[in-house]
């Protein structure tokens, strides 16, 4: 696919191994499909596919308005306290690649800190 179609974003706290990488292919600002790299956790691996799942054929925006609560809900088995933060390491990482694809194309970005820069 045109790099203008896609989006990458990366997400490492600075105060953990854990990392995630999202790529995200859009169409007509749609999401048609979603692939992750991260570190070799299991349960990190597990927050990432279902986010995958979560995103694919939604509007690339919308990822604007997701918080954490998409894998919370979604996710099985659920993730314990001390794993909660995986699903924000996710999360943020997705926000960032499709700030991402909004700049190659031109599409604003929300005008409130969203953390995507």
């Amino acid at each position: 696919m045109d790099d203008k179609n896609t989006g990458v974003g990366a997400m490492k706290p600075a105060d953990a191994q854990e990392w995630a990488r999202f790529t995200i292919e859009v169409k007509n600002g749609v999401i048609e499909s979603a692939s992750y790299e991260c570190a070799d956790n299991a349960t990190l691996i597990n927050c990432a596919e279902t986010l995958k799942g979560i995103i694919t054929e939604k509007d690339v925006t919308d990822l604007f308005q997701m918080n954490n609560n998409a894998i919370y809900y979604n996710i099985e088995p659920e993730l314990k306290r001390d794993e909660l933060y995986l699903a924000s390491v996710c999360v943020l990482a997705a926000k960032r690649a499709a700030a991402d694809w909004c700049k190659k194309n031109g599409a604003p970005l929300p005008d409130d800190d969203c953390c995507c820069t």
